[in-house]
């Protein structure tokens, strides 16, 4: 399977949010093209997915744009591919998702007209030349699902992997022990602010001799770990809100991380 990706040239004019193709043949995979035109239409929507501007963000833009060609190369191998296993799509299931995905541009985008500018095309036009991108990319993913059905994995083959990488493969704790101080917000700046700063001097002073469980007891709010010193024992991954989480399956043992924003406060 021969894959060739040449020079990309790709004018993207964000400052009156239109776009000005320089097509060509940006990549080759056997008998598919992936046009310059092509690319650049998949980089503006993938960039109004992840509000990135590149006059902004110009190095994470210049990185999109390299993982787009990668994935449109990609999908093009995996595409040829399922031609040769006689793999087909409706038309009815090309619509919908095709309609899906005008749906979400235009609530990533804030609204028809904005993502029409964002795209710049009119978003029937952005539908009828999206269409066909989009049945070689249900094809391609129908083809990936037909593979990881068939896939069959032992438990002999697990250990054997385990016993071949248990040396570089990461400790991934199902359960921590945490404690913690709740001190409610309100919804402005200087509440926050204020908030922050009592919980940076807090932990200034745990750090300097004062119990956590002492600060816990006189300053959280949560009726559940106030009086047990802040502690909530043992908990499962996905059962904090993901703020907190992270932070306290990340954190080392025994420090002390924080002041953390959540939804329930700092």
């Amino acid at each position: 399977m021969k894959k060739l990706i040449l020079t990309i040239t790709i004018s993207i004019l964000f400052g009156n949010k239109s776009v000005e193709y320089v097509d060509g043949v940006a990549a080759i995979i056997e008998e598919h093209i992936i046009l310059k035109s092509d690319l650049a239409q998949m980089v503006n929507m993938a960039a109004i997915q992840n509000k990135i501007d590149p006059n902004q963000n110009p190095d994470v833009f210049l990185k999109l744009q390299e993982n787009i060609i990668e994935s449109m190369v990609d999908q093009k191998i995996l595409l040829k591919m399922a031609e040769l296993d006689s793999i087909v799509v409706e038309e009815k299931e090309v619509d919908t998702s095709l309609d899906q995905q005008v749906q979400a541009l235009i609530g990533q985008a804030g609204g028809e007209k904005k993502a029409e500018e964002a795209l710049g095309q009119t978003l029937n036009d952005f539908k009828r030349e999206f269409w066909f991108d989009m049945r070689d990319r249900l094809v391609s993913e129908k083809y990936q699902q037909q593979l990881i059905g068939s896939v069959s994995v032992t438990r002999s083959d697990v250990l054997s992997f385990y016993k071949t990488y248990k040396d570089s493969l990461p400790t991934v704790p199902m359960k921590t022990k945490i404690r913690h101080i709740l001190i409610p917000i309100k919804p402005s700046k200087i509440e926050k602010e204020k908030t922050k700063k009592l919980l940076i001097s807090l932990k200034e002073e745990i750090l300097g001799g004062k119990s956590f469980e002492t600060a816990a007891s006189e300053y959280s709010i949560d009726p559940g770990s106030k009086n047990n010193g802040g502690s909530l024992g043992w908990v499962k991954r996905g059962s904090l809100v993901k703020p907190f989480e992270k932070a306290a399956f990340s954190a080392e043992i025994k420090k002390i991380v924080g002041p953390i924003e959540t939804s329930f406060g700092f």
